[in-house]
Protein backbone atom coordinates (compact mmCIF):
# COMPACT_ATOMS: atom_id res chain seq x y z
CA UNK A 1 0.00 0.00 0.00
CA UNK A 2 1.26 3.50 -0.78
CA UNK A 3 2.32 6.09 1.77
CA UNK A 4 -0.86 8.08 1.07
CA UNK A 5 -2.95 5.14 2.28
CA UNK A 6 -0.88 4.36 5.34
CA UNK A 7 -1.11 7.87 6.76
CA UNK A 8 -4.85 7.75 7.65
CA UNK A 9 -4.30 4.38 9.34
CA UNK A 10 -1.70 5.98 11.59
CA UNK A 11 -4.16 8.74 12.45
CA UNK A 12 -6.82 6.23 13.36
CA UNK A 13 -4.42 4.56 15.77
CA UNK A 14 -3.68 7.94 17.33
CA UNK A 15 -7.36 8.78 17.78
CA UNK A 16 -8.07 5.49 19.54
CA UNK A 17 -5.37 6.09 22.14
CA UNK A 18 -6.38 8.82 24.64
CA UNK A 19 -2.83 9.06 25.96
CA UNK A 20 -1.66 10.23 22.58
CA UNK A 21 -3.62 13.46 22.94
CA UNK A 22 -3.35 16.10 25.63
CA UNK A 23 -4.53 15.39 29.17
CA UNK A 24 -7.52 17.69 28.64
CA UNK A 25 -8.80 15.48 25.77
CA UNK A 26 -8.15 12.35 27.78
CA UNK A 27 -10.16 13.65 30.72
CA UNK A 28 -13.05 14.69 28.47
CA UNK A 29 -13.32 11.17 27.00
CA UNK A 30 -16.40 9.41 28.28
CA UNK A 31 -17.03 5.73 28.13
CA UNK A 32 -20.37 3.99 28.38
CA UNK A 33 -20.51 0.29 29.00
CA UNK A 34 -23.15 -1.43 26.84
CA UNK A 35 -25.26 -4.37 27.81
CA UNK A 36 -22.91 -6.66 25.86
CA UNK A 37 -19.95 -5.51 27.91
CA UNK A 38 -18.25 -3.68 25.00
CA UNK A 39 -17.04 -0.11 25.15
CA UNK A 40 -19.09 2.37 23.10
CA UNK A 41 -18.30 5.98 22.28
CA UNK A 42 -20.61 8.67 23.62
CA UNK A 43 -22.18 10.82 20.89
CA UNK A 44 -20.55 14.23 20.91
CA UNK A 45 -17.36 13.02 22.50
CA UNK A 46 -14.00 13.80 20.91
CA UNK A 47 -13.35 10.11 20.26
CA UNK A 48 -16.69 9.79 18.52
CA UNK A 49 -15.87 12.73 16.27
CA UNK A 50 -12.48 11.24 15.38
CA UNK A 51 -14.08 7.89 14.66
CA UNK A 52 -16.61 9.44 12.28
CA UNK A 53 -13.91 11.35 10.40
CA UNK A 54 -11.66 8.37 9.91
CA UNK A 55 -14.52 6.06 9.08
CA UNK A 56 -15.38 8.49 6.29
CA UNK A 57 -11.76 8.50 5.08
CA UNK A 58 -11.61 4.70 5.13
CA UNK A 59 -14.87 4.42 3.19
CA UNK A 60 -13.65 6.96 0.60
CA UNK A 61 -10.51 4.86 0.09
CA UNK A 62 -12.57 1.70 -0.41
CA UNK A 63 -14.87 3.48 -2.86
CA UNK A 64 -11.89 4.85 -4.78
CA UNK A 65 -10.19 1.47 -5.06
CA UNK A 66 -13.37 -0.28 -6.20
CA UNK A 67 -14.38 2.43 -8.67
CA UNK A 68 -13.91 1.61 -12.39
CA UNK A 69 -10.72 2.98 -13.87
CA UNK A 70 -10.96 5.80 -16.41
CA UNK A 71 -11.02 4.52 -19.97
CA UNK A 72 -7.78 5.30 -21.84
CA UNK A 73 -8.60 6.51 -25.34
CA UNK A 74 -5.53 5.98 -27.59
CA UNK A 75 -6.45 8.80 -29.94
CA UNK A 76 -6.24 11.44 -27.19
CA UNK A 77 -4.06 9.78 -24.53
CA UNK A 78 -0.50 11.02 -24.10
CA UNK A 79 1.89 8.80 -26.04
CA UNK A 80 5.64 8.86 -25.58
CA UNK A 81 7.31 7.23 -28.60
CA UNK A 82 10.43 5.10 -28.07
CA UNK A 83 12.24 7.16 -30.72
CA UNK A 84 11.49 10.67 -32.00
CA UNK A 85 10.59 11.27 -35.63
CA UNK A 86 9.53 14.92 -35.82
CA UNK A 87 13.01 16.38 -35.38
CA UNK A 88 14.85 19.10 -37.27
CA UNK A 89 17.14 16.54 -38.92
CA UNK A 90 14.15 14.80 -40.52
CA UNK A 91 12.33 17.91 -41.72
CA UNK A 92 13.26 17.36 -45.36
CA UNK A 93 12.07 13.73 -45.36
CA UNK A 94 9.19 13.98 -42.88
CA UNK A 95 6.33 13.48 -45.33
CA UNK A 96 7.92 10.83 -47.57
CA UNK A 97 9.58 9.16 -44.59
CA UNK A 98 6.34 8.91 -42.63
CA UNK A 99 4.60 7.16 -45.51
CA UNK A 100 7.52 4.76 -46.03
CA UNK A 101 7.85 3.90 -42.33
CA UNK A 102 4.13 3.29 -41.77
CA UNK A 103 3.99 1.06 -44.84
CA UNK A 104 6.96 -1.04 -43.68
CA UNK A 105 5.64 -1.21 -40.10
CA UNK A 106 2.87 -3.52 -41.31
CA UNK A 107 5.32 -6.39 -41.86
CA UNK A 108 7.58 -5.62 -38.86
CA UNK A 109 7.31 -7.93 -35.82
CA UNK A 110 8.79 -8.48 -32.40
CA UNK A 111 10.56 -11.80 -31.68
CA UNK A 112 11.95 -13.22 -28.45
CA UNK A 113 13.67 -16.38 -27.28
CA UNK A 114 14.06 -18.26 -24.04
CA UNK A 115 16.14 -21.20 -22.91
CA UNK A 116 15.05 -23.53 -20.11
CA UNK A 117 12.42 -21.02 -19.09
CA UNK A 118 14.88 -18.10 -18.85
CA UNK A 119 14.69 -15.14 -21.27
CA UNK A 120 17.50 -15.14 -23.83
CA UNK A 121 17.06 -12.35 -26.39
CA UNK A 122 14.49 -9.84 -27.62
CA UNK A 123 14.84 -8.71 -31.24
CA UNK A 124 12.79 -7.71 -34.25
CA UNK A 125 12.00 -9.54 -37.46
CA UNK A 126 9.82 -9.20 -40.55
CA UNK A 127 7.65 -11.32 -42.81
CA UNK A 128 9.29 -12.40 -46.07
CA UNK A 129 7.08 -15.22 -47.37
CA UNK A 130 3.61 -16.74 -47.07
CA UNK A 131 2.29 -20.21 -47.96
CA UNK A 132 -1.44 -20.03 -48.58
CA UNK A 133 -1.93 -23.80 -48.58
CA UNK A 134 -0.33 -24.44 -45.18
CA UNK A 135 -1.23 -21.03 -43.74
CA UNK A 136 2.40 -20.56 -42.74
CA UNK A 137 4.41 -17.35 -42.74
CA UNK A 138 8.19 -17.14 -42.93
CA UNK A 139 9.96 -14.59 -40.72
CA UNK A 140 13.50 -13.31 -41.29
CA UNK A 141 15.48 -12.23 -38.24
CA UNK A 142 19.00 -12.35 -36.84
CA UNK A 143 20.65 -15.58 -35.73
CA UNK A 144 21.69 -13.65 -32.61
CA UNK A 145 18.17 -14.42 -31.41
CA UNK A 146 19.42 -17.85 -30.33
CA UNK A 147 23.10 -17.07 -29.76
CA UNK A 148 24.34 -18.03 -26.30
CA UNK A 149 28.04 -17.22 -26.70
CA UNK A 150 29.98 -14.70 -28.80
CA UNK A 151 33.40 -15.17 -30.38
CA UNK A 152 35.97 -14.71 -27.58
CA UNK A 153 38.44 -12.62 -29.62
CA UNK A 154 37.61 -11.92 -33.27
CA UNK A 155 34.59 -12.94 -35.29
CA UNK A 156 37.06 -14.75 -37.57
CA UNK A 157 38.36 -16.85 -34.67
CA UNK A 158 35.09 -18.75 -34.23
CA UNK A 159 33.62 -19.80 -30.92
CA UNK A 160 30.02 -18.57 -31.24
CA UNK A 161 27.43 -20.93 -29.87
CA UNK A 162 23.72 -21.19 -30.73
CA UNK A 163 20.84 -22.81 -28.89
CA UNK A 164 18.84 -24.42 -31.69
CA UNK A 165 16.48 -25.85 -29.06
CA UNK A 166 15.53 -22.41 -27.71
CA UNK A 167 11.86 -21.54 -27.50
CA UNK A 168 10.98 -18.74 -29.93
CA UNK A 169 7.96 -16.47 -29.68
CA UNK A 170 6.73 -14.16 -32.43
CA UNK A 171 4.89 -11.09 -31.14
CA UNK A 172 2.16 -10.19 -33.61
CA UNK A 173 0.87 -6.72 -34.34
CA UNK A 174 -2.59 -7.36 -32.87
CA UNK A 175 -1.02 -7.83 -29.43
CA UNK A 176 -1.11 -11.64 -29.46
CA UNK A 177 1.82 -14.04 -29.67
CA UNK A 178 2.48 -17.18 -31.69
CA UNK A 179 5.02 -19.93 -31.33
CA UNK A 180 7.84 -19.59 -33.84
CA UNK A 181 9.58 -22.63 -35.25
CA UNK A 182 13.27 -22.13 -35.96
CA UNK A 183 13.72 -23.79 -39.35
CA UNK A 184 17.22 -22.57 -40.22
CA UNK A 185 20.03 -20.31 -39.07
CA UNK A 186 23.25 -19.34 -40.82
CA UNK A 187 26.12 -18.20 -38.56
CA UNK A 188 28.30 -16.54 -41.21
CA UNK A 189 25.60 -14.11 -42.29
CA UNK A 190 23.82 -14.13 -38.91
CA UNK A 191 20.42 -14.87 -40.48
CA UNK A 192 17.61 -17.03 -39.13
CA UNK A 193 14.25 -18.17 -40.56
CA UNK A 194 11.17 -18.85 -38.44
CA UNK A 195 7.94 -20.54 -39.48
CA UNK A 196 4.72 -19.20 -37.92
CA UNK A 197 1.21 -20.61 -38.33
CA UNK A 198 -1.23 -17.84 -39.28
CA UNK A 199 -4.96 -17.90 -39.95
CA UNK A 200 -4.90 -15.06 -42.47
CA UNK A 201 -2.55 -13.70 -45.15
CA UNK A 202 0.13 -11.21 -44.15
CA UNK A 203 1.72 -8.15 -45.71
CA UNK A 204 5.03 -8.94 -47.39
CA UNK A 205 7.83 -6.45 -48.06
CA UNK A 206 9.12 -5.22 -51.37
CA UNK A 207 12.91 -5.45 -51.68
CA UNK A 208 15.18 -3.00 -53.43
CA UNK A 209 17.45 -5.42 -55.26
CA UNK A 210 20.21 -2.83 -55.68
CA UNK A 211 22.34 -2.00 -52.67
CA UNK A 212 22.00 1.50 -51.28
CA UNK A 213 24.36 4.20 -52.46
CA UNK A 214 26.84 5.96 -50.23
CA UNK A 215 25.08 8.61 -48.07
CA UNK A 216 21.64 7.47 -49.22
CA UNK A 217 18.87 8.32 -46.71
CA UNK A 218 17.51 5.25 -44.91
CA UNK A 219 15.47 4.24 -41.86
CA UNK A 220 16.22 1.48 -39.40
CA UNK A 221 13.08 -0.04 -37.87
CA UNK A 222 12.43 -2.16 -34.79
CA UNK A 223 9.80 -2.87 -32.15
CA UNK A 224 10.32 -2.57 -28.41
CA UNK A 225 8.87 -4.79 -25.66
CA UNK A 226 5.48 -3.10 -26.01
CA UNK A 227 5.59 -3.49 -29.83
CA UNK A 228 5.91 0.28 -30.18
CA UNK A 229 7.61 1.30 -33.40
CA UNK A 230 11.26 2.35 -33.18
CA UNK A 231 12.53 4.58 -36.02
CA UNK A 232 16.14 5.61 -36.53
CA UNK A 233 17.07 7.90 -39.40
CA UNK A 234 20.53 7.55 -40.92
CA UNK A 235 22.55 7.62 -44.11
CA UNK A 236 24.25 4.59 -45.58
CA UNK A 237 28.01 4.46 -45.16
CA UNK A 238 30.52 2.05 -46.67
CA UNK A 239 33.51 1.22 -44.46
CA UNK A 240 36.21 -1.39 -44.26
CA UNK A 241 35.30 -3.55 -41.23
CA UNK A 242 37.38 -4.18 -38.16
CA UNK A 243 38.63 -7.62 -37.13
CA UNK A 244 35.42 -8.05 -35.11
CA UNK A 245 33.11 -7.95 -38.13
CA UNK A 246 32.39 -9.89 -41.25
CA UNK A 247 32.79 -7.89 -44.45
CA UNK A 248 29.29 -8.05 -45.90
CA UNK A 249 27.91 -5.12 -43.90
CA UNK A 250 26.92 -1.54 -44.68
CA UNK A 251 26.91 1.00 -41.85
CA UNK A 252 24.62 3.69 -40.41
CA UNK A 253 25.73 7.29 -40.17
CA UNK A 254 23.17 9.06 -37.97
CA UNK A 255 22.85 12.87 -37.92
CA UNK A 256 24.02 13.04 -34.30
CA UNK A 257 26.92 10.70 -34.90
CA UNK A 258 25.66 7.62 -33.11
CA UNK A 259 21.89 7.30 -33.33
CA UNK A 260 19.60 5.54 -30.89
CA UNK A 261 21.27 2.13 -30.76
CA UNK A 262 19.19 -0.61 -29.22
CA UNK A 263 19.14 -4.40 -29.24
CA UNK A 264 15.42 -4.37 -30.08
CA UNK A 265 16.29 -3.21 -33.62
CA UNK A 266 18.47 -6.25 -34.31
CA UNK A 267 16.87 -8.32 -37.08
CA UNK A 268 14.54 -5.53 -38.18
CA UNK A 269 14.37 -4.15 -41.71
CA UNK A 270 16.24 -1.17 -43.15
CA UNK A 271 14.15 0.72 -45.69
CA UNK A 272 14.63 3.51 -48.21
CA UNK A 273 12.36 6.53 -48.69
CA UNK A 274 10.12 4.46 -50.93
CA UNK A 275 9.47 1.94 -48.18
CA UNK A 276 11.45 -0.82 -49.88
CA UNK A 277 13.70 -3.08 -47.82
CA UNK A 278 17.39 -2.44 -48.46
CA UNK A 279 18.75 -4.68 -45.71
CA UNK A 280 18.42 -6.30 -42.29
CA UNK A 281 19.75 -4.71 -39.09
CA UNK A 282 22.83 -6.54 -37.84
CA UNK A 283 24.29 -5.78 -34.39
CA UNK A 284 23.25 -2.11 -34.00
CA UNK A 285 24.59 -1.89 -30.44
CA UNK A 286 28.24 -2.42 -31.40
CA UNK A 287 28.74 -1.56 -35.05
CA UNK A 288 25.55 0.13 -36.30
CA UNK A 289 25.55 -2.11 -39.34
CA UNK A 290 23.12 -3.92 -41.60
CA UNK A 291 23.27 -6.75 -44.13
CA UNK A 292 22.40 -5.32 -47.57
CA UNK A 293 19.46 -6.57 -49.59
CA UNK A 294 21.68 -8.18 -52.26
CA UNK A 295 23.13 -10.58 -49.65
CA UNK A 296 19.71 -11.17 -48.04
CA UNK A 297 18.08 -11.95 -51.39
CA UNK A 298 20.87 -14.33 -52.38
CA UNK A 299 20.42 -16.18 -49.08
CA UNK A 300 16.64 -16.22 -49.47
CA UNK A 301 16.92 -17.58 -53.02
CA UNK A 302 19.14 -20.45 -51.85
CA UNK A 303 16.82 -21.16 -48.93
CA UNK A 304 13.74 -21.35 -51.14
CA UNK A 305 15.50 -23.78 -53.49
CA UNK A 306 17.54 -25.93 -51.13
CA UNK A 307 16.52 -25.05 -47.51
CA UNK A 308 20.09 -23.99 -46.77
CA UNK A 309 22.79 -21.67 -48.09
CA UNK A 310 26.45 -22.60 -48.09
CA UNK A 311 29.39 -20.31 -48.71
CA UNK A 312 32.90 -20.99 -50.10
CA UNK A 313 35.63 -20.57 -47.48
CA UNK A 314 38.69 -19.08 -49.19
CA UNK A 315 40.79 -18.57 -46.07
CA UNK A 316 41.32 -14.81 -46.52
CA UNK A 317 40.02 -11.49 -45.23
CA UNK A 318 40.07 -8.24 -47.20
CA UNK A 319 39.83 -4.46 -47.26
CA UNK A 320 38.52 -2.61 -50.30
CA UNK A 321 41.00 -0.17 -51.87
CA UNK A 322 38.22 2.27 -52.79
CA UNK A 323 37.37 2.69 -49.08
CA UNK A 324 40.90 3.66 -48.07
CA UNK A 325 41.92 7.27 -47.58
CA UNK A 326 42.32 9.01 -50.99
CA UNK A 327 45.97 9.77 -50.29
CA UNK A 328 46.58 6.08 -49.63
CA UNK A 329 44.84 5.11 -52.88
CA UNK A 330 46.95 7.71 -54.72
CA UNK A 331 50.12 6.17 -53.30
CA UNK A 332 49.10 2.66 -54.44
CA UNK A 333 48.35 3.98 -57.90
CA UNK A 334 51.75 5.71 -58.11
CA UNK A 335 53.60 2.60 -56.90
CA UNK A 336 51.65 -0.19 -58.60
CA UNK A 337 49.27 1.46 -61.05
CA UNK A 338 46.41 -0.02 -58.98
CA UNK A 339 43.42 1.89 -57.60
CA UNK A 340 40.83 -0.87 -57.32
CA UNK A 341 40.44 -4.37 -55.85
CA UNK A 342 40.64 -6.04 -52.44
CA UNK A 343 43.76 -5.94 -50.29
CA UNK A 344 44.40 -9.24 -48.50
CA UNK A 345 44.53 -8.61 -44.75
CA UNK A 346 44.94 -12.16 -43.46
CA UNK A 347 45.65 -15.56 -45.02
CA UNK A 348 44.57 -18.58 -43.01
CA UNK A 349 47.42 -20.92 -42.11
CA UNK A 350 47.38 -24.09 -44.18
CA UNK A 351 44.65 -22.82 -46.50
CA UNK A 352 44.68 -23.44 -50.23
CA UNK A 353 45.27 -19.71 -50.73
CA UNK A 354 48.46 -19.86 -48.65
CA UNK A 355 49.66 -23.00 -50.41
CA UNK A 356 49.18 -21.38 -53.81
CA UNK A 357 51.23 -18.32 -52.85
CA UNK A 358 48.73 -15.61 -51.91
CA UNK A 359 50.21 -13.42 -49.19
CA UNK A 360 49.10 -10.67 -46.88
CA UNK A 361 49.17 -7.36 -48.80
CA UNK A 362 48.43 -8.90 -52.20
CA UNK A 363 45.49 -7.50 -54.15
CA UNK A 364 42.55 -9.60 -55.42
CA UNK A 365 41.49 -7.93 -58.67
CA UNK A 366 38.94 -10.37 -60.08
CA UNK A 367 36.79 -13.42 -59.29
CA UNK A 368 36.05 -15.79 -62.18
CA UNK A 369 37.14 -13.09 -64.62
CA UNK A 370 34.92 -10.32 -63.15
CA UNK A 371 36.43 -7.24 -61.57
CA UNK A 372 35.73 -6.91 -57.87
CA UNK A 373 35.81 -3.61 -55.96
CA UNK A 374 34.02 -4.20 -52.64
CA UNK A 375 33.67 -7.05 -50.18
CA UNK A 376 29.88 -7.03 -50.72
CA UNK A 377 30.45 -7.61 -54.45
CA UNK A 378 32.91 -10.34 -53.47
CA UNK A 379 30.34 -12.06 -51.20
CA UNK A 380 27.67 -12.04 -53.90
CA UNK A 381 30.15 -13.48 -56.41
CA UNK A 382 31.03 -16.25 -53.98
CA UNK A 383 27.39 -17.14 -53.40
CA UNK A 384 26.70 -17.26 -57.14
CA UNK A 385 29.27 -20.09 -57.46
CA UNK A 386 27.45 -22.50 -55.13
CA UNK A 387 23.88 -22.88 -56.36
CA UNK A 388 24.02 -26.70 -56.58
CA UNK A 389 23.02 -28.27 -53.25
CA UNK A 390 25.10 -31.44 -53.69
CA UNK A 391 28.40 -29.58 -54.07
CA UNK A 392 30.91 -29.85 -51.23
CA UNK A 393 33.57 -27.71 -52.90
CA UNK A 394 33.88 -25.21 -55.72
CA UNK A 395 36.70 -24.07 -58.00
CA UNK A 396 37.19 -20.32 -58.23
CA UNK A 397 39.51 -18.42 -60.56
CA UNK A 398 41.18 -15.55 -58.69
CA UNK A 399 43.11 -12.73 -60.37
CA UNK A 400 45.92 -11.64 -58.02
CA UNK A 401 48.44 -8.82 -58.05
CA UNK A 402 51.46 -9.89 -55.97
CA UNK A 403 52.77 -6.70 -54.39
CA UNK A 404 56.23 -7.99 -53.45
CA UNK A 405 56.91 -9.42 -56.91
CA UNK A 406 54.98 -6.65 -58.67
CA UNK A 407 53.41 -9.18 -61.01
CA UNK A 408 49.97 -10.61 -61.75
CA UNK A 409 48.77 -14.19 -61.86
CA UNK A 410 45.53 -16.15 -62.10
CA UNK A 411 45.17 -18.77 -59.39
CA UNK A 412 42.64 -21.61 -59.42
CA UNK A 413 41.43 -21.95 -55.84
CA UNK A 414 39.51 -24.93 -54.52
CA UNK A 415 37.24 -23.85 -51.68
CA UNK A 416 35.16 -25.96 -49.32
CA UNK A 417 31.48 -25.07 -49.00
CA UNK A 418 30.19 -24.59 -45.49
CA UNK A 419 27.13 -23.19 -43.73
CA UNK A 420 29.27 -22.23 -40.74
CA UNK A 421 31.05 -18.95 -40.11
CA UNK A 422 34.47 -18.91 -41.72
CA UNK A 423 37.42 -19.20 -39.31
CA UNK A 424 40.83 -17.69 -40.13
CA UNK A 425 43.78 -19.26 -38.29
CA UNK A 426 47.17 -17.57 -37.97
Amino acid sequence: MSAGVEKPNNKRATAADPTSRGDADAKRTKRNLGSDGEDTLSPGSVDHAYALVFAKIAQDEIDQESAPRPVQIPTIAYFKPPTLFHTDELFSVRRSGTKAVLSAAKFLLGVSSSLDGEPLRRCSGFWIDWDEESKTGLVLTTARLIRTKDAPVSVWSGGEEYATNADVTVHLLNGTSAKGQLVYHQPHYDLAFLNVQMDQPIKLPSFNEKDVEFAQKIFRLGRDNALNLRITYARAEYLNPSMYERYHNIYFRSPDGHGDDNEYDNGGPVIDLGGKVVGMVNDPERFESFIPSSIVLNCLDSWRKYQHFARPHLGMTFNAIELLEPSHVDMLWRMYNIDDGLVVQEVSKGSNAEILGIQKGDVIESINGKRVSTTIEFENMLMSTCKVPSDVEVHISVGVFHTLKKERSTIELTANLSELGEVITS
